[in-house]
C-alpha cells in the first residue's frame, strides 16, 4: 500500500464528453436539475497533462445542484468534442461505464429526466445485493450512463452519500474492467480505497446490454473512498473492447477526478482545481484517473 494516505476521495467531478454542450447542458437542466456553476475552455497545459490533443481550446461547462455551488463535490464536467457518437450502446465498452448520482426517488427523478431527452436503459428496482437500495440507469445525449440511487434506506456499513437534494451529487464511479485484479491492485496500490466487497451480482441492465445468459451474474468489487464516495469496478467478458474516441480520448463518461495525497503534478487554476496540483494516471485498462491535491 502506499504510503501517500489511506483513502482518496471525495469524487471531485466526472468528465463527460458531448458532441453538442449547449444541448447537453439544457436536457441536464430539465431532466435532473443541474445548472451550469462554471465554465471555460480547455487550457493547452490541461490538454497536455490529459494527453488529450485534440480537447486543445474545447468548451467545457461544470454541472451541480444549484443549492451545492461551485465548490461542490459530484459535479459533471460536460467537454465540447465534435464526433460521432460512440459506436455500441451504453455500458457495452470497457473504461469508465457510468456516473452513479445519489437521488431522492428514483422513480420520480427518471421520469423527469427521460421526459427531458434521457433515455431509459434500466427500470428502477431494488438492488439484488442489497433491497433497501433502489436504482435506474439512463442514457445522457451523447450516450453516456447514469446510474440514479437513491440510498436514504440503506442501513449497512458503506459510507455513502444520502441525498438531501433532488439530485445531490456523484458519489459512485463505475468501472468497466477487463482485468478486475489489475485495475483493482493499481487502486489499492496507489491508496485510491479501502476494498469492501467482491462477489457476483445480478445486474439485468449489463445482461441486456451484452446479451448475457439470465443466470449470469457480474462480478463486482467496490472500493471505499472518502466523503461518502465508491468505485465500483464490474467485471466484463472477454472479447468486450474499449470504448471509441478521438485521437485517444474517449467518448461518453471520459475520466474520473478525486480528490488525493498525490506526488508531483501541476497547478491548474481553473474550477474545480482552483490552483491546486493536478495529476492524470492511466489504470491498467487504460480508464484516466484524475487525482487533485488535498
Amino acid at each position: 500500500m502506499s504510503d501517500l494516505s489511506a483513502r482518496s476521495g471525495p469524487i471531485l467531478c466526472v468528465t463527460v464528453t458531448t458532441a453538442d454542450l449547449s444541448t447537453a447542458v439544457a436536457v441536464y437542466n430539465a431532466g435532473l436539475g443541474l445548472v451550469v456553476v462554471a465554465r471555460g475552455r480547455i487550457t493547452p497545459a490541461l490538454a497536455r497533462l490529459w494527453d488529450a490533443p485534440a480537447l486543445d481550446g474545447a468548451p467545457w461547462v461544470l454541472l451541480a445542484a444549484k443549492a451545492n455551488g461551485a465548490r461542490a463535490t459530484g459535479g459533471l464536467r460536460l467537454v465540447e468534442l465534435a464526433c460521432e457518437p460512440a459506436d455500441g450502446a451504453p455500458l457495452a465498452s470497457l473504461g469508465w461505464a457510468a456516473a452513479e448520482l445519489s437521488v431522492i426517488d428514483t422513480d420520480a427523478r427518471m421520469a423527469e429526466a427521460c421526459a427531458a431527452g434521457f433515455s431509459e436503459l434500466g427500470a428502477a428496482r431494488a438492488l439484488g445485493s442489497n433491497g433497501a437500495i433502489r436504482a435506474g440507469q439512463i442514457a445522457g445525449p451523447s450516450g453516456e450512463a447514469l446510474y440514479l440511487t437513491d440510498v436514504r434506506a440503506y442501513a449497512g456499513g458503506l459510507e455513502l452519500c444520502r441525498a438531501r437534494l433532488p439530485v445531490e451529487r456523484c458519489f459512485i464511479a463505475v468501472l468497466a474492467s477487463g482485468d478486475l485484479e489489475a485495475d483493482r491492485a493499481w487502486l489499492e496500490d496507489h491508496a485510491i480505497g479501502r476494498r469492501i466487497s467482491d462477489r457476483p451480482v445480478d445486474v439485468p441492465v449489463l445482461k441486456r446490454t451484452m446479451n448475457l445468459p439470465d443466470d449470469h451474474r457480474i462480478r463486482i468489487s467496490s472500493l471505499q473512498l472518502a466523503g461518502e464516495s465508491l468505485i465500483e469496478i464490474d467485471a466484463y467478458p472477454s472479447g468486450v473492447a474499449e470504448r471509441a474516441g478521438r485521437q485517444g480520448w474517449p467518448l461518453g463518461v471520459a475520466m474520473v477526478t478525486l480528490v488525493a495525497a498525490i506526488d508531483g503534478g501541476e497547478a491548474i487554476a481553473m474550477p474545480p482545481y482552483e490552483g491546486r496540483r493536478v495529476r492524470m494516471d492511466r489504470l491498467p485498462g487504460g480508464a484516466r484517473l484524475e487525482r487533485v491535491a488535498a
